[in-house]
């Protein structure tokens, strides 16, 4: 599924097999959704301070890794991932922060490799 410029994230109608989290345009890091185990909606602890902090925090837990997503308007993205149909995430620059103010917006993802032990 292409990306887009304007958009933080990709859906399809059918199962996607695979999440992938775009950091940026050259890395890309995929998850099989089989091995979420599972996801946190809730506010960022650090938006309570600072206003222009992002407000949401999405964490997902992968049985390989823990993914935090920050942002505004994440509840579409977790209804996608709830309905198996996340394709991919991506960070968007500010500017299209408010571009669509009905649309979700991802400032930030952090990836965290579990240890194998």
């Amino acid at each position: 599924m292409p990306l887009s410029k304007d958009h933080c994230f990709t859906s399809s109608s059918k199962y996607c097999f695979c999440i992938a989290f775009h950091l940026d345009e050259h890395q890309c890091h995929g998850f099989p959704s089989s091995q979420l185990i599972h996801y946190t909606l809730g506010a960022n602890p650090d938006g309570e301070d600072d206003k222009s902090a992002p407000p949401q925090k999405l964490a997902l837990a992968f049985s390989t890794a823990d993914v935090v997503i920050l942002g505004w308007r994440l509840g579409l993205i977790a209804e996608k991932l709830r309905e198996n149909e996340l394709a991919t995430v991506q960070i968007l620059p500010k500017r299209y922060a408010e571009l669509e103010r009905s649309m979700p917006f991802v400032a930030s993802i952090k990836i965290r490799p579990i240890e194998q032990k």
